[in-house]
């Protein structure tokens, strides 16, 4: 038995209520792509029959299909990545009371702040502490209580959430692109996630820092439908955690 949405009032930021106009001209003309194309290397001549039925049902006021939608433009999954038709379809989508849309728009609007300051807080934000053993303290972040740490692999740092939930350091396919994640070695494995079940490209990575801790061997997922970088237990299994006074302190 399906659960009733939960109803979500909020106010949204000027850049969520764009007109269908301006926010659908924007990232023309659509690229499609096939549902396991992850890299983007076959365009397709016409969207596959996922995207087209999302789109359908999006146009039709279905909120499901709104968010749908708005998570394929904002990771890249069957059509090229677009930020503004993201947002906009995330609105529609969180003005129907749809929770999971309404949780992105809150969570996007924490990692704007957070862009303007630290992501940790204390002595262990020195850059220059390379070792991969200092402790590290995060604050929370946002409304929601959320814990957000720089995630660095191939030099490249993405912000990531702490979620003792789940089971990998899990991302979408484009910033698994953007970290150098590439190559052989994946396999497949079938996953839930808010969004309902996906299939996984799961490999293991050599090297991550979360903040200056590294830890290694690590397990990542990607997954299409995933709007933000989820830290889970194949990172924390290898450090030591503890709260107190809204701060998360990781240690090896």
């Amino acid at each position: 038995m399906s659960k009733k949405p939960v109803q979500w009032f909020i106010f949204l930021p000027l850049f969520f209520v764009l007109p269908m106009e301006a926010a659908l001209a924007a990232c023309e003309p659509d690229v499609y792509f096939s549902e396991s194309d992850y890299a983007h290397a076959t365009p397709l001549a016409a969207p596959s029959r996922e995207f087209a039925d999302d789109m359908r049902s999006a146009k039709a006021g279905n909120r499901t299909g709104q968010r749908n939608i708005a998570v394929s433009y904002e990771t890249g999954y069957l059509v090229a990545k677009c930020d503004e038709k993201a947002a906009y379809w995330y609105a529609k989508a969180a003005q129907g009371g749809d929770a999971v849309a309404a949780k992105w728009i809150a969570e996007r609007d924490m990692l704007d702040k957070m862009a303007t300051g630290p992501s940790c807080i204390g002595a262990s934000c020195d850059a220059d502490s390379d070792d991969g053993s200092s402790p590290a303290s995060f604050s929370i972040g946002g409304s929601h209580g959320h814990f957000l740490a720089n995630v660095t692999i191939n030099g490249v740092t993405v912000v990531g959430l702490i979620d003792t939930g789940a089971s990998t350091l899990a991302m979408s396919p484009v910033t698994a692109r953007a970290l150098g994640i590439t190559g052989d070695g994946f396999h497949f494995q079938r996953s839930i996630t808010a969004n309902g079940g996906v299939v996984a490209l799961n490999k293991v990575v050599p090297r991550v820092k979360i903040g200056p801790l590294t830890v290694t061997n690590v397990e990542i997922s990607v997954m299409p439908r995933l709007s933000i970088t989820l830290i889970g237990a194949s990172v924390l299994r290898q450090l030591k955690m503890s709260t107190a006074n809204e701060t998360m302190t990781l240690s090896k």
